[in-house]
């Protein structure tokens, strides 16, 4: 039922944004983990008052991220899995890093919408490269990776692939853990010079110096190589002018039988269910990347010849549910 209050709580969401911002800037989840978690202390350790120190850690209870036991306050399960820094699953920086492209939305929209002004291409390899080091790796890592070796695992052709890309790779990390998850699958790992520069060093961290290589370049301007069993894609096709393009040289990559799984968010503006990633990929869309919809992909890969199209919804990616399409050559 549509009432007043739907729109009046969307006031406290910046109010709540703002408050894990800071919990995440002053590593607040990592203090307690430490047991630095009483009032007293944690007010001293960051150099805020008392009283507004409770009100930080009282919201952040409220926000299901902290309990409290008397005076002690204790990270939730999801707190400790996913925001105490310096840990393998941290996925503070993505929050973070999100929060600033938020920001950095609300002073484009003003352009778009009050003054008439075209923006600035996004499609640039630093920003991917410099985002690849921090934010994208844990988001790949944590909440995009488990998802893909899931996906590949459970293919049948799975045990007989040798020959792996992973096309736009940014950190890498996707193609590095299904190539850790097989025992003999050799993989190329596609971007700009730039973010392969990156992906390198997180080749090394993994030590598959001897499976796994890079290949540098613009996919719609140059070569992504040939013969491989399996291409992996995630979140690239926005931001082609011609998607159908691209997507017959990944055919045309492949190796008879060869797989393209792809990964993707599709919008409907009609399904009020869509409303989430509507308003999520309202900056790319403002700055003229074209959002997916339903059945566009599939139609195109139908188009382009391949022979088999499997395609599902999967709700495991970040912020938005994801188009999976697995599709055999």
């Amino acid at each position: 039922m549509q009432n007043i209050n739907n729109y009046l709580s969307l006031l406290l969401a910046q109010q709540k944004t703002e408050i894990l911002e800071l919990a995440l800037e002053l590593k607040i989840f990592k203090l307690i983990e430490e047991n630095i978690n009483t009032i007293f202390i944690i007010s001293s350790k960051i150099n805020i008052n008392e009283h507004k120190t409770k009100i930080l850690l009282d919201s952040l209870v409220f926000m299901e991220l902290l309990d409290i036991n008397q005076d002690k306050y204790l990270n939730t399960k999801f707190a400790k899995e996913s925001f105490i820094y310096g840990t393998s699953s941290y996925c503070g920086d993505v929050f973070l890093h999100r929060k600033q492209l938020a920001g950095n939305g609300k002073k484009m929209m003003k352009s778009m919408f009050e003054e008439k002004k075209e923006l600035e291409e996004i499609k640039i390899p630093k920003l991917w490269a410099d985002a690849s080091k921090k934010f994208l790796k844990q988001e790949q890592k944590n909440l995009i990776a488990p998802m893909a070796v899931d996906i590949i695992k459970n293919l049948k052709e799975f045990s007989s692939l040798n020959n792996m890309l992973d096309l736009g790779c940014s950190s890498g990390v996707i193609g590095l853990e299904i190539t850790k998850n097989h025992p003999n699958v050799k993989t190329t790992l596609f971007d700009y010079e730039e973010v392969t520069n990156i992906t390198k060093e997180h080749i090394n961290e993994y030590n598959l110096q001897n499976r796994v290589f890079v290949l540098s370049g613009d996919i719609e301007k140059n070569d992504i190589g040939k013969n491989y069993d399996l291409i992996w894609c995630s979140n690239i096709f926005y931001f082609f002018k011609d998607k159908k393009e691209v997507i017959k040289k990944i055919y045309d990559a492949l190796n008879p039988n060869g797989i393209l799984v792809s990964c993707h968010v599709e919008i409907d503006t009609k399904n009020s269910l869509d409303e989430n990633s509507f308003f999520y990929f309202l900056s790319l869309n403002l700055q003229g990347k074209n959002i997916l919809k339903p059945m566009e992909l599939s139609d195109i890969f139908q188009e382009v010849g391949f022979k088999s199209i499997n395609s599902y919804t999967t709700y495991k990616t970040p912020m938005t549910p994801s188009q999976i399409h697995i599709c055999k050559k």
